[in-house]
């Protein structure tokens, strides 16, 4: 909170209206114009929710690029470290080895990644979902496309039961009800600007 006064007059808009419910547990669809502050929206309230002392991956930041991940990540660095959190990076085009023994080594607290590297890592048993709290979706109508089904389904079928969901965008190209039969999670909207 400190950190956040120091270098922000005010939440944004889309900040002061998820912060809460994704605080709570709320799985949620947050619609806000580029460069409202999302990443921040999400990743701020993801933080109170991380028992850091527990040595496993609580939540899963899946972004539809490696630049965004790779943004997204060094974000989740920066604020992390405040709160002894750990973040790891998953992208293709990086060591996959390299990346699962350091998933296996150090159970990262927050994991961002691509959904093919993700699976990947999941099916190689580097990664464990089992402990997951949270998956968010940035970026969402990118990411919940129907190219992407099979992924999506096959990510699905590892997470915990009463994972929350968290989808961001700035278009509201999401089919909630296609979200609705895939995570088995009624996802409310919540639209700023």
């Amino acid at each position: 909170q400190a950190q956040f006064d120091q270098q922000f007059d005010a939440p944004t808009p889309i900040q002061a209206a998820v912060w809460e419910k994704l605080a709570q547990g709320e799985s949620l669809f947050g619609l806000a114009p580029t460069g409202t502050g999302k990443t921040l929206a999400f990743l701020l309230p993801m933080l109170t929710r991380i028992d850091a002392q527990a040595k496993k991956t609580q939540v899963l930041i899946l972004a539809p690029s490696q630049e965004l991940a790779m943004q997204t990540t060094a974000v989740a660095r920066t604020w992390g470290a405040l709160v002894d959190v750990s973040v790891a990076s998953l992208i293709g085009g990086a060591n996959g080895r390299r990346q699962a023994d350091k998933l296996k080594k150090e159970k990262p607290h927050i994991v961002v990644g691509t959904l093919g590297r993700v699976l990947t890592m999941v099916e190689g048993g580097a990664l464990k979902l089992n402990d997951l709290q949270a998956v968010i979706f940035d970026e969402a109508d990118a990411m919940l496309t129907d190219e992407r089904h099979e992924s999506l389904q096959a990510l699905a079928d590892q997470l915990p039961t009463h994972v929350q969901l968290g989808l961001f965008s700035a278009t509201s190209g999401v089919d909630l009800k296609y979200v609705a039969a895939t995570f088995y999670q009624e996802v409310r909207t919540v639209t700023v600007g």
